[in-house]
């Protein structure tokens, strides 16, 4: 056998217990690739039971399904599938440069997954948790899947202001300020939602911790607690500053309010005939588990979204490859014999840095 039915064999296998989760299976069409992405779409599935014994016998290397609900999900040309609805996809994915240069990004991104899950989109949007799932894309990145029923409706304009206002397109912090009759200041408070409370609550957090990087005065305690303690009230003018030119030294701060990773171009969540990864399936770029994922702060994808096996696998390496530190992997050079372990193995074989040593 070669290398890719090797790999795919080991697919199959995780394929006959995997837990499939697909809500509305019968109603997603399905799309799968071997040479790319996406070879063929327009397939369909009446259970997850039919969708499991596809995957073992057949053993795509990459599985995606419609963020769509159709009512004739198999039906060509996709006007005649008669859409009913999408789930909300967000996508954040790291772009970096070389082969793996990514992965080193994909802890520090967690944040940013757990700031749009519960600063946008339960905050904000008022989504309930039981609607939202986080999956690891299985390479670079994660997934957010919401499927709220009074979300599904919306059409592409409305969920490219949905990523518009996460991304803080046209968002102009100095408008959330004005002078009162008696002169004062007045601006958001830490209390608010959306761009005014964040943007309160990311100052008072710089006052705390960094408060030189808005004025050398707030690095006296004293000044620095009265101004706190202003801005708690939407009273900003509980400081000796040129209150005219204030709002600019908050730039800073407010660069940091959107989340930048989102898909910048919007096309993941505004497309309403998107394929997107299955959950639980597995990504052929890595052979890692595109896994849905309950805690995402203890998360490690090398650990945990690994094929699970005790066993291990002799590879050459074809090229020099770096050290990937939440893999625990060290550094590889070409032509060099590895016995690694079978998650291990299969990551550089599908990157094409490493074949398996047939004895």
């Amino acid at each position: 056998m070669n290398d890719l039915q090797i790999v795919k064999e080991i697919f199959s296998e995780y394929y006959k217990t995997a837990e499939l989760v697909i809500p509305g299976v019968e109603q997603r069409e399905f799309g799968i690739g071997n040479r790319k992405k996406i070879d063929a779409r327009h397939l369909n599935f009446a259970n997850i039971s039919l969708f499991r014994t596809y995957l073992c016998n057949n053993t795509p290397l990459f599985v995606s399904h419609s963020t769509a609900y159709y009512e004739f999900p198999g039906t060509t040309p996709i006007q005649k599938k008669n859409w009913k609805g999408a789930d909300i996809v967000f996508d954040l994915d790291i772009h970096a440069e070389g082969k793996y240069g990514a992965y080193a990004g994909l802890e520090a991104m967690k944040k940013d997954v757990e700031r749009l899950v519960n600063d946008f989109i339960i905050n904000d949007f008022g989504i309930s948790r039981e609607h939202v799932t986080i999956n690891f894309s299985g390479n670079r990145g994660y997934h957010i899947h919401v499927r709220d029923p009074a979300y599904l409706p919306l059409r592409s304009e409305e969920r490219r202001e949905l990523v518009d206002y996460i991304m803080g397109q046209g968002l102009d912090y100095t408008k959330f300020f004005h002078f009162d009759e008696k002169k004062r200041l007045m601006g958001p408070s830490p209390d608010e939602g959306g761009y005014r409370g964040r943007l309160a609550r990311g100052t008072i957090k710089l006052l705390n911790e960094k408060p030189s990087q808005i004025s050398r005065k707030f690095s006296n305690q004293k000044d620095r607690e009265f101004f706190i303690s202003g801005i708690k009230e939407g009273n900003w003018s509980k400081t000796t500053l040129n209150l005219k030119d204030f709002t600019k030294r908050l730039e800073g701060v407010a660069k940091s309010l959107p989340i930048s990773s989102v898909d910048t171009d919007a096309g993941v969540t505004q497309d309403l005939s998107k394929l997107i990864r299955v959950p639980n399936t597995v990504h052929g770029d890595t052979g890692l588990v595109a896994m849905i994922i309950d805690d995402i702060e203890s998360f490690n994808p090398f650990r945990d979204a690994a094929i699970p096996s005790d066993k291990t696998m002799k590879v050459r390496f074809v090229e020099d490859v770096p050290e990937i530190p939440a893999m625990n992997s060290g550094i590889f050079k070409k032509d060099d014999v590895k016995e690694l372990p079978q998650a291990m193995a299969l990551f550089f074989i599908l990157k094409k840095s490493a074949e398996i040593e047939k004895n």
